[in-house]
């Protein structure tokens, strides 16, 4: 039996974020103004075709894997593609609190244009106009500038989906982005929910931080990025 996490985006979108989604039988995606995946219910050419119709032209879309898959060349461009690991947090942790904790504040509307403004920057996945609406994003601002961000993604039953960890150059070295994400991580356990992410396989920087707070890898996926023709 496969687990959960295996189709993370089709068990999001079916599940805990189904009221962000467009979902027409094995196939689906996220509203193009929150997030770029894409999903099948199991990876097949009718399940794509499926897909393929439901995709407005020139849209990109980012579909996750177990196993490098070919797509149909006259149907869709490959722009990216991403060697991932899954990481999932299991462990128990006493104290979620660090000296910059104090310095964390909810991200609302009106912070949108400093969040695209750091993400386009910081580059930690994709962030659109509305991805606010996932939910519970949180930032550390310094002298009036959003030094760091966090926030929740992707929500396929009972695992909530911790994304857009980000520091400003200026500020990294504070412990910002630790202390963000241990606030992120604290409420998705509070509502009894499994904190996952990911991350790309050559960020060894961020991957050594994820492991220092106790996230474990569990698993190497791929994701690609590609445009219907």
């Amino acid at each position: 039996m496969s687990h959960v996490l295996d189709n993370m985006i089709w068990n999001a979108i079916t599940t805990g974020n189904k009221d962000i989604a467009v979902v027409d039988d094995d196939a689906g995606f996220y509203r193009a103004d929150i997030a770029p995946f894409a999903a099948l219910r199991e990876i097949n050419q009718k399940n794509f075709d499926k897909l393929y119709e439901m995709v407005q032209p020139g849209r990109s879309i980012a579909v996750s894997f177990l196993d490098a898959v070919s797509t149909d060349e006259n149907k869709w461009k490959l722009i990216q593609h991403m060697d991932v690991s899954q990481m999932v947090y299991e462990n128990p942790v006493s104290d979620f609190t660090t000296k910059a904790s104090e310095l964390i504040v909810p991200l609302s509307d009106e912070h949108i244009p400093r969040m695209l403004e750091l993400t386009a920057l910081t580059r930690p996945g994709p962030f659109l106009q509305n991805t606010i609406l996932f939910g519970n994003y949180f930032g550390i601002f310094v002298d009036d500038r959003l030094a760091a961000m966090s926030g929740q993604r992707m929500h396929p039953l009972p695992y909530l989906e911790v994304s857009a960890v980000c520091t400003h150059p200026d500020f990294r070295g504070r412990g910002y982005a630790k202390a963000l994400m241990l606030h992120v991580m604290k409420l998705i356990l509070d509502r009894s929910f499994i904190p996952f992410l990911h991350v790309l396989t050559s960020n060894t920087g961020a991957i050594s931080l994820y492991e220092s707070i106790g996230y474990t890898t569990r698993k190497k996926l791929f994701i690609d990025v590609i445009r219907k023709q």
